[in-house]
Parts: C-alpha cells; structure tokens; sequence
C-alpha cells in the first residue's frame, strides 16, 4: 500500500461518549438509462401503424444470486484511493443509538495482548471479499494480523470464492449452498455445505501469498456429523505434527509449525457435511472475518437458525451485517423486513451476548428493465408479369430494449433499518447517505465505481467502501 492509517487507543477511549445520531439528507438526479438491441423478424400481409408494447422488469432474484461479477482490472491493488467529492464523509460516522460500545472500544486497545475479533455478514458484496479485504488489511495493519480468520468452501459448493486463499480437495463431494432451492443437508453459519462422498477423504485449506503473509498453527473446521483427524500434510508431502481438539460443532487442529497450507485426511460415517474453517496464528491482533452469499437476503440466513450458534465459536467482539439489496429486488413490505432483521439481531445476541451489532444500509442501486418495440417495416411488393406492382408488404421487427432506473425500493428498506437501530439500541452506519444517497448510483455510474449490472461495485468502488468502513469503525472507536 502506498499509504498506511496509523491510530493509537488510548485510555481516553473508554471514557468517551457516544455522539447523537445525526439528520438524514437527501438529494435528487436525473435518471440515467442505457439500451441494447435484439431483433427478430416476421411477414405480416397488413399494412398498418408502427406499434410498441412494454414487457415487465425482468430482473428476477435467480440472476442475482448466480451472476459471474465483473469486478473490472483486478490487478490494480492501491487501496488507497482518493476519496471522491461526491462522497459524503460529514456522514460517515456511527450511530450509535445508545449502543454501549465501551467494552468494544477496550477490546481494541487491548490488541497487542488479546485477538479482536470482527464478524462481517453479507450478501455478494461481501462473498467477493474486496471491500472487506480492504477493510481487514487497514484494521490488521493497525491493531495486527492475528490470522485469516473464517473460509468458505464456495467454490467447492459452485459459486465464486475469495482468491486469497485454498478449500479444496480432489476426492469428490457434494454441496449445497444457501440460495439452493431446497437442502438435502444441513446448512451452516457460512451459507456452504460440502458432504464428502468417501468415508476417508481429505480437504486442502491455506492462505495464498499476497502482500500480507497469513500463516497459521491451527485450523478450526466447523462441521456437522462426526469428524475424525487421521493425518495433516504440508506443502511438499511434509509430515505435520499435531493435536485434535473435536467440539459438537467444531474440530481444531493446533500445528507444532507454522504452515500456509495444509491437507487434513479424515475419516466420516456418512453423516458429515463441511461449512468452513478458520485460520489462526494463534497470536493477538484483529480477525476479520467475512461470510457473505450470493443473493442473500436476512429471511434466508434466518432460514439456517443457527448463524448466532455458529460464528458465537469466532468469539466476536463486533459483528457487522450489510444486508437490504436483495430484499429490494423483491416485493417485502416494510413491516416484514423489519421483522426478519430483528430475526436474525436476535439470533446473533442471544448466542453472543458479548459482542456489539453493527447494521449497514444499503447504498442506492439500479435495476434493469426491458421493453419489446414492435415496428412494421415496409418491405416493398414484388412487380408482376404486367408491370404492376402486388400489394405493398410489411415485416414486423420487434426489438427488446434494455435500460436502467434507479431501484426505488432500497430507500424504504434503508429507513427500516435506521428506524430497527433507533428503537433497539443497534449501532447503524448510513452507507446509503455516505456514499451520496437519492442520485447516488448515477453518480457511481458515470465514475466507474459500480459494475455493469449496477448493483455491484467495480474493483475501486469496492476498495473505496472498505476504506470508508474503515475510516468510520475508527471514528467511533476513538471519538464516540
């Protein structure tokens, strides 16, 4: 990174109180739309008007949750980007709404002797890992890496899967993920269940090498059924040492090394199904860990039961949930998706009664729409035998044109969720108005900050969220 964000806690932290949650400010734009053409062609004997009919919006949940996410020139790394002007940071501050987050302020200036531990869930702006990268690479450098923390089999269970690091195996398995139209197994906490299809099988997890060196001395593999640990290889066929500690829930692995990647063999009695592991240095620092799931809304991680249970084995200090831009490409009524947030918040206390609740807002969006245009072309009649001219034809072309409008159903999602901070005492921070609210997205747009569905960032937009995530998990640590 060209530039690092250096903060010292201090004793003044703890004494500091929270700040009044501050007015929400709109602001409005011009839609933006963009069209693309396919044409399809028949006879039509009558001459007539040209004629145009419209067809629904056709943005269904199904292309959401499988979409391949063009994130644009991944090879650009420099996290720290300018913050635009557009951006409005005099709101990229927590509100705490009575939220008492001195525990979790003395948890941070205790890092150098004790892990912090963040829990990030989300939907595909969190399965990506991009903003959350940029978030954890920020936090790490300050307070120190105390490991990669949580991994998913995502790409095991056939979804897109973080590139910096391994969770594979060369045995065959089934899977099932969360946005799977039924489960035929049990679902876990990540959102990924793979099901080894042998009794003894083997699964390959390790960090990959990046700027930031991840090596780990004990693996935590969260599962379901009976696991037993048979052997761990490191690279090169090496012969690792080690203790397994099995749990209900869990097993843990502690190396004698230090390893980046490693082949655990196991053996199962046909009942096990996989969801994750974590990976730990076994030293404090900061752990962020991200679960996120394409297409996924808070109903369907309420779906699982058991996401509170299951990250409660992370012991998370901070547990952050970005959720609301699915729900807006449905039709959920305000009052439902308020209830199935104060679902899942509950879920999540009950089980971490410790541990503080950020929820995000989600920033404005777009959604595309087509219209088929119906047109009747003159084709000009073929000349007869005695120089006349048959009667005039006509084709009708018929062209779907694709544009896009500003998705109106995030805002009163957004106010759902400030409004669910307000009367629980939940800490919200507003990415809505930060990232400049009503007009937002068409701003994004023409700054190359979103992909090209809309909904998704592009590579720099995602690293400009997690930077300001940042900015603002730093503002409330030391002045709220």
């Amino acid at each position: 990174m060209k530039h690092r964000y250096i903060t010292a806690l201090i004793a003044a932290l703890i004494a500091a109180s929270p700040a009044p949650p501050g007015l929400v400010m709109m602001a409005s734009a011009q839609q933006a739309s963009s069209s693309s053409f396919t044409e399809e062609e028949s006879e039509d004997e009558s001459d007539g008007e040209d004629e145009e009919s419209i067809d629904a919006d056709d943005n269904q949940a199904s292309v959401r949750e499988n979409a391949v996410i063009d994130f644009g020139d991944i090879s650009d790394d420099d996290i720290d980007i300018p913050v635009p002007s557009f951006i409005n940071q005099s709101r990229n501050h927590i509100m705490l709404n009575g939220a008492d987050w001195s525990a979790l302020r003395k948890a941070f200036s205790n890092a150098a002797t004790a892990p912090v531990s963040i829990v990030h869930i989300g939907d595909s702006h969190i399965q990506a890992d991009i903003n959350t990268a940029t978030t954890r690479e920020l936090l790490q450098y300050d307070f120190g890496n105390a490991g990669r923390g949580i991994i998913s089999p995502l790409k095991m269970s056939g979804t897109n899967q973080p590139s910096d690091y391994t969770f594979n195996s060369k045995d065959n398995w089934s899977h099932v993920r969360l946005m799977s139209r039924n489960w035929d197994r049990p679902m876990g906490f990540t959102g990924a269940s793979v099901h080894p299809l042998l009794q003894r099988s083997s699964i390959t997890v390790g960090t990959k090498s990046t700027d930031d060196y991840n090596p780990f001395t004990s693996v935590t593999l969260f599962h379901g059924g009976k696991m037993t640990i048979d052997s761990v290889v490191g690279e090169g066929g090496r012969k690792v040492n080690f203790r397994a500690i099995p749990s209900r829930d869990y097993t843990t692995i502690l190396m004698a090394s230090q390893e980046t990647q490693v082949t655990v063999y196991f053996s199962s009695t046909g009942d096990l199904t996989l969801y994750g592991a974590s990976l730990s240095g076994n030293k404090p620092g900061l752990f962020y860990h991200a679960i996120g799931n394409n297409g996924a809304t808070y109903a369907t991680y309420n779906k699982i039961g058991n996401v509170g249970t299951g990250i409660a084995a992370l012991s998370p200090n901070l547990v952050i949930v970005s959720l609301g831009t699915n729900e807006a490409f449905g039709s959920i009524s305000p009052e439902t998706f308020y209830n199935t947030i104060d679902r899942l918040v509950r879920n999540i206390r009950a089980a971490n009664p410790d541990a503080q609740v950020l929820l995000v807002t989600p920033m404005e969006c777009q959604r595309s729409v087509s219209r088929t245009v119906s047109k009747k072309v003159a084709t000009g009649g073929k000349k007869r035998r005695n120089g006349k001219r048959s009667r005039r034809r006509t084709k009708t072309v018929k062209s779907t044109v694709r544009s896009y409008q500003r998705n109106t159903n995030i805002t009163p999602l957004r106010n759902e969720i400030l409004r669910y901070g307000r009367d629980n005492n939940i800490a919200v921070l507003d990415w809505y108005e930060v990232a400049g609210g009503a007009g937002a997205s068409d701003t994004w747009v023409a700054n190359n900050l979103f992909a090209k569905d809309r909904v998704h960032h592009s590579y720099k937009g995602y690293h400009l969220q997690g930077r300001l995530l940042y900015d603002a998990l730093i503002d409330a640590l030391k002045n709220n």
